[in-house]
């Protein structure tokens, strides 16, 4: 290897090293941001009555589906949780917290014949509920995953299918009902 093209690869080991291969550094969250989105979630319910309500568009939607789909046998697996997942910064550098419902799972998946109607009937529901964006994760015969979720709240339902079905949901960044009682800056 000549000096000029060892100083190239050099340059670029650097260059990725530095860089974090191409990630980018963020700048520190302030405390107008902060205290921004402080503001913003006492707007909003507490944690628990938003799951609940995430909790019954996730219920709606599995019915929904149901209604289209018979042959699908929808059970409940409690794994719901609290944590900050649904706490992008600034939420994270606050008291905020999100929780995860618990997912309805059907062993039967939704055919594809049937996921477009299935899909659309979540889509009505989820976008009565505010939860008006919509991202596909996959979307190939026999396997499909989407995202509903609000632009305004954070709040987000998962639907999927492959070998079987699954529909669960998340809030987005919220006070604790404690949290919300409280009055800014005590």
């Amino acid at each position: 290897m000549t000096n000029r093209a060892a100083g190239v690869v050099a340059a670029v080991i650097l260059a990725a090293i530095v860089g974090g291969c191409g990630g980018s550094v963020e700048k520190p969250v302030t405390k107008d941001e902060i205290a921004h989105a402080e503001e913003k979630m006492r707007k909003l319910p507490s944690v628990v009555d938003s799951e609940r309500a995430v909790a019954s568009i996730v219920q709606q939607i599995a019915d929904a589906a149901e209604t289209i789909a018979p042959e699908l046998d929808w059970y409940p697996i409690a794994n719901g949780a609290q944590g900050t997942l649904g706490c992008p910064s600034p939420y994270l550098e606050t008291n905020g917290v999100s929780r995860t419902t618990g997912s309805l799972t059907s062993a039967v998946p939704i055919s594809d014949s049937d996921w477009p109607a299935v899909l659309s009937v979540a889509r009505d529901i989820a976008g009565r509920n505010g939860l008006t964006s919509f991202t596909v994760r996959v979307d190939v015969a026999g396997r499909h995953d989407v995202v509903l979720h609000s632009p305004d709240d954070g709040n987000e339902i998962k639907l999927g299918t492959y070998k079987a079905a699954l529909v669960n949901g998340s809030t987005g960044c919220r006070f604790t009902e404690e949290d919300l009682r409280k009055q800014p800056g005590n």
